[in-house]
């Protein structure tokens, strides 16, 4: 039986090179190890303080991580399966496998013909066996939706309905090969409980709470997307090994799959875990981050944070111009470490704010990583992040890996790239990517499983329309879930708005002490800090005046000509306007209504990327 399981395929593929294979065995303890390894030095403290909520003690959620690990591919281990085709339809490939498992006692499944094999996708499968097994279909559940989607089917069921997909014969008694794939089936079942250091079924949890199901889901996606990933490309063009297959020639036996893990490890590790330091004093930060001294409700602010013992949820209310940003990147100094996070996300509006608030938190990691002499990577998540010159010069993680000493650097990481983008620990973006959160989609899991290990930055806030509200409402409940950190800026956010965000992250669950008079809900005070400590709600208001600006608003009713006679009658004796619509023809109607001898500049979605990039830039 050993034999059998020790010729079965997990992926196979043939080049010019030649016919490559990769032994299930060889997955299975592959991602196995990868999990583990990203459980123990990449996910976060607080990722997993919330993961052993639901165990006993964290040995027993090793223990689980280990076998999920382990046993999430047990669907491949079907004649369904192993009967696929190549990719590119290699014949000669497809029968060498098969031939190895006729040759150890599986009989005649080279003339197997089965008409629903896609009945049983390997995920399915898994899940189904797994549930035939006697586990509880919280565990099924996770295993069946590792390549990214759930159903609310019983897969148990899938066995009955297409019995030969699993076991090649629908007889149940009296068939060898039956007998024999069910021994097969079972024997990976027993080797992934021994591997995970269960004596018995029994010892594995029965259920699995939503929000711990859903982070534990991603650890294994991210697990099985590293651990089946051959190769990552450096700065230089050069290919690096991770988990390759091998010739089809080589058994097994001759891969030693422990040193195969250490050296895709060491090649893929390219950044320290970043551990926020403990100011003492509040301008000393300010000092070393951007050299200055804070100002007063700066100051104020951020020592509020600092007092307070669990703070979750942080709204900033100030003008622009106020400091918000530097306020908000201290503020996730802390909470990252109050809360045990390891990450930032940074999410706006428009691309166009997320590509200035790039520069801005590039310059503040970079200033860390100087400090700190370790290397971190950084990502811009938008569609057009490859036109922003500041993120496309940044180094590659392997090229300064490849270096022999290192100052502190800030990376982009070529593994962490479309979908597992934002799994990067520090990233700036569009607020879809965060929004995406509220939305049943394929992969959601990996998506909350990134946000999990960040401080979430969401700024203007107030610019959300009804419909972005909508989602981004749903984010926060999740985010409160995970009682991940949340920084909230606006210079103009409504009451409503702001008490809709407080109860949508705390789930209602709130103690309405406040530290001033009034009422958290109707406080209209500004500048506002408004605070939520482990459910407790504090507010701050006091702060001294600033200098403020006299600001004239007319409504006028004029054709588009008109309008530009008044703004050039305005700025005659000098100054700049801007005139802002809310459409591409309008914009540029407006424009061709300027005289020449004006300078202008016109800046709408319909330009090319690289000439709106252009633009963007010498507005700025």
């Amino acid at each position: 039986m050993n034999k059998i399981i020790e010729n079965l395929w997990a992926k196979k593929r043939s080049d010019e090179n030649g016919q490559f294979w990769l032994p299930l065995l060889i997955h299975l303890k592959d991602t196995k190890n990868v999990i583990n390894f990203l459980y123990n030095h990449w996910i976060s403290e607080g990722q997993k303080e919330i993961l052993i909520s639901d165990f006993d003690s964290e040995e027993d959620l090793q223990k689980f991580i280990k076998f999920i690990g382990f046993v999430h591919d047990i669907g491949k281990a079907t004649p369904a399966f192993q009967t696929k085709k190549s990719y590119n339809c290699d014949k000669d490939l497809d029968d060498i496998l098969i031939e190895r498992i006729i040759r150890e006692g599986v009989e005649e499944v080279s003339e197997l013909k089965l008409s629903d094999a896609n009945k049983s996708p390997h995920n399915i499968a898994g899940e189904a066996l797994l549930e035939e097994f006697g586990c509880s279909e919280y565990i099924g559940a996770i295993i069946g939706g590792h390549h990214g989607k759930t159903t609310d089917d019983r897969q148990d069921l899938n066995i009955r309905y297409y019995t030969k997909n699993y076991r090649q014969d629908e007889k149940r008694k009296g068939s060898k090969n039956y007998n024999i794939w069910l021994k097969i089936q079972t024997k990976l079942f027993e080797l992934a409980l021994r591997e995970a250091g269960y004596e018995n079924k029994e010892e594995l949890p029965n259920v699995i709470e939503q929000p711990q199901a859903v982070l534990l889901e991603g650890l294994l996606i991210m697990a099985d997307w590293l651990a089946s990933s051959e190769t990552i490309q450096g700065d230089d063009g050069e290919i690096y090994p991770l988990f390759p297959l091998v010739d089809i020639n080589v058994t097994y036996e001759d891969i030693d799959s422990e040193e195969r893990f250490r050296n895709a490890i060491n090649i893929w590790y390219r950044e320290e875990v970043w551990n926020p330091e403990n100011y003492y004093k509040i301008e000393d930060v300010y000092k070393k981050r951007w050299g200055y001294v804070p100002y007063d409700v700066q100051k104020i602010m951020s020592e509020a944070i600092e007092k307070s013992k669990h703070p979750n949820l942080v709204i900033i209310e100030n003008t622009m111009g106020g400091g918000k940003t530097e306020t908000a990147l201290v503020a996730a100094e802390q909470l990252a470490r109050k809360n045990k996070r390891n990450g930032v996300f940074w999410g706006l509006p428009t691309q166009v704010t997320a590509n200035a608030m790039f520069s801005r938190v590039n310059s503040w990691l970079e200033n860390i990583s100087k400090e700190k002499q370790e290397n971190f990577s950084i990502d811009l998540l938008h569609g057009k992040a490859k036109f922003n010159e500041e993120y496309r010069n940044l180094p590659q993680a392997s090229e300064i890996m490849d270096e022999e000493e290192s100052d502190g650097a800030v990376t982009v990481n070529s593994w962490f790239s479309g979908k597992k983008s934002i799994l990067t620990k520090f990233t700036v973006g569009t607020i879809d990517n965060l929004l995406l959160m509220g939305l049943k989609q394929k992969h959601l899991f990996l998506r909350h499983f990134g946000f999990a290990d960040k401080v979430v930055i969401l700024d203007e806030v107030h610019a959300y329309d009804t419909y972005m509200s909508s989602y981004f409402f749903k984010a926060l409940e999740w985010l409160g879930a995970y009682k991940v950190p949340v920084v909230i800026l606006s210079a103009t956010l409504p009451v409503e708005k702001r008490e809709k965000i407080v109860r949508s992250y705390t789930n209602d669950e709130i103690e309405e002490k406040n530290v001033v008079p009034n009422k958290w809900q109707k406080n209209k005070n500004y500048p506002l800090l408004t605070i939520v400590d482990k459910g407790e709600i504090k507010q701050i208001d006091k702060f001294k005046k600033e200098k403020g600006y006299d600001i004239e608003v007319k409504r006028i009713n004029i054709e588009d000509d008109a309008i530009i006679e008044k703004v050039i009658d305005d700025i005659n004796t000098g100054g700049i306007a801007g005139i802002i619509v809310n459409t591409v023809k309008r914009a540029q109607k407006l424009a061709q209504l300027v005289p020449n001898d004006i300078p202008s500049i016109v800046l709408h979605s319909s330009f090319l990327a690289p000439e709106r990039v252009r633009l963007e830039k010498e507005l700025d």
